[in-house]
């Protein structure tokens, strides 16, 4: 459960995706396969499920309002942080892939999986409009919204909330979670909930056969969304005249920060078999 609350409180930060931290944290083999062969132990698999969604949501509802919070107030330490979490996590990945030593065909994985992430941050917001229609063919693209989102839950690195954008879907998101419309949420939950199960096996299969090169992609999707936060945050978060005094303060303030987040996701990946 406290697992889940990291992971949960992490999915509002720009560039730190659930499933990176819950890789972090040496639960996404666990997850993945408790969906993937649900039937096949339905008592340990609900109860393990239910215990993190339980955390995750605690998560959700405090944490991330928290972190919200200070990402408006005070965006360039914090975002900072977050960045040094991102990287600090990457040792931890590479002990993953079990190789001795780097090889060319690491750096094309790492490449590949840097390429992908990358690719998809740059994709303009609302160039798809699944939000068109109405009844069958409403419900379809509501499906199709649900599996998108269930991809980006699942592959670590990608922003669900860039997703939504892409899908001209974030703004109807919000406005359904604000007015509280049960419908709406309701069926992008079950969509979502069909496309996990959808995706999971094989994310499964592909984490058992060919472990090695999936995990540097994964390395590549975590080292690619950092680009995120410096595009939609810390970017943005600079101001237009600065000065020597200013970089000074910056350079510094970075840098402690940095070590701050690199440290505290070192400390929490001790965890991963606890």
């Amino acid at each position: 459960m406290l697992k889940g609350y990291f992971i949960g409180s992490s999915m509002s930060v720009p560039g730190v995706s659930g499933s990176t931290m819950a890789i972090l944290l040496g639960i996404y083999d666990r997850l993945i396969s408790s969906i993937s062969n649900f039937l096949k132990d339905i008592k340990g698999n609900t109860l393990f499920l239910v215990k993190f969604c339980i955390g995750a949501g605690a998560g959700i509802g405090t944490l991330s309002f928290l972190i919200k919070w200070m990402l408006e107030r005070f965006p360039l330490p914090v975002s900072v942080f977050f960045l040094g979490a991102v990287v600090g996590g990457i040792p931890s990945l590479y002990r993953k892939t079990r190789e001795s030593s780097f090889r060319i065909s690491s750096g094309i994985y790492l490449l590949l999986g840097m390429l992908i992430v990358v690719s998809i941050g740059f994709i303009p917001a609302g160039s798809i409009d699944v939000s068109i229609g109405s009844g069958f063919v409403h419900y379809l693209m509501l499906l199709i919204t649900g599996v998108v989102i269930a991809l980006a839950l699942v592959l670590p690195g990608i922003s669900t909330s860039h997703m939504l954008l892409v899908l001209g879907m974030y703004d109807a998101m919000l406005a359904a979670i604000t007015k509280f419309d049960i419908v709406y949420i309701a069926i992008i939950g079950i969509a979502t909930l069909i496309g996990v199960f959808l995706i999971t096996k094989p994310i499964e299969w592909i984490l058992n056969t060919f472990p090695y090169q999936t995990y540097w992609m994964i390395i590549g999707f975590v080292i690619g969304s950092t680009a995120e936060i410096f595009r939609d945050k810390i970017l943005p978060a600079m101001p237009e005249e600065t000065n020597a005094a200013w970089w000074t303060g910056f350079v510094l303030m970075s840098i402690a920060s940095f070590a701050l987040g690199f440290m505290a996701i070192k400390y929490l990946s001790k965890y991963q078999n606890d």
